[in-house]
């Protein structure tokens, strides 16, 4: 379950450009994907390259790990060897336990120190209003009361496309699993989606969008095929076959695709 939090947090940050990620990164022109030599982690969760000309680093936790200061040195040393840029680090805490981590690393001759933000103690209502989606999500980890959350994000989900919608649902469900929530937010999500779809004056609108996708679907598959085939017979296309298979129905494709066999040429198989 640690690997599914890591990578959707790493997704929510590199696509977002929303309040959480400018507080911690700014902002962000590259992230650079660094391998460590010989650190026991040799990988940093999240390491952006700013429009400052820094480094930011971002490690990502959900519990308190008493080896946190020395890793954090530990990444500071590797990262510095590779590139010697300047550095800024932080940790973003997301547990269900009270934070009780040390933002420093100190020995008797050294002492190393990095930022920790502790999300559950955050306010959560600059999240809540941003325009951006991710930010809404990661308010649920906040102070914020997570039924206002659920409404926010659940409002937020009908204006998405159906990809990001899929996308953001997804990642809500995951971040729900930090609070060990995520069951009741699939469930409730799916009813929310049951919904719309049911809506008098949304639902036949969806309806329709889903059944011409699924159309524009088959018509593509079937014009792309049928291609393969007619330029394995006659060669290359002339442009006004190109043209004929563009506005041609699903159901008229098909029926090419019969009777192609039987057509000593395009004319006449275009004829029918």
């Amino acid at each position: 379950m640690a690997q599914t939090f890591d990578v959707t947090f790493k997704y929510l940050f590199r696509r977002s450009q929303g309040v959480l990620s400018r507080m911690l990164f700014g902002e962000v022109v590259e992230w650079p994907n660094v391998e460590l030599p010989d650190v026991r982690n040799p990988r940093a969760d999240l390491l952006a390259r700013t429009a400052d000309g820094c480094l930011r680093q971002v490690e990502l936790q959900f519990n308190n790990d008493s080896a946190m200061p020395f890793r954090m040195l530990d990444y500071y040393v590797g990262i510095r060897r590779l590139r010697r840029e300047t550095l800024h680090q932080t940790v973003l805490y997301a547990g269900r336990a009270p934070l009780s981590m040390p933002s420093f690393y100190v020995s008797l001759t050294t002492r190393h120190e990095y930022t920790i933000l502790n999300l559950r103690e955050m306010d959560g209502e600059e999240l809540l209003a941003s325009d951006d989606w991710t930010d809404n999500e990661w308010a649920l980890l906040t102070k914020s009361d997570p039924e206002r959350v659920f409404r926010v994000v659940s409002n937020k989900l009908r204006t998405l496309s159906d990809d990001e919608q899929q996308k953001a649902a997804s990642t809500f469900v995951i971040l729900g699993g930090i609070l060990g929530i995520e069951k009741e937010l699939e469930r409730r999500l799916q009813d929310e989606m049951i919904d719309l779809l049911e809506n008098k004056v949304l639902g036949p609108a969806i309806r329709q969008g889903l059944e011409k996708g699924r159309s524009e679907g088959r018509a593509e598959a079937l014009v792309s095929l049928l291609k393969k085939r007619l330029e394995k017979r006659f060669g290359i296309l002339p442009v006004w076959a190109h043209a004929k298979l563009a506005a041609a129905t699903p159901d008229t494709l098909e029926a090419w695709s019969l009777k192609l066999d039987d057509n000593p040429t395009l004319e006449n198989l275009f004829a029918e």
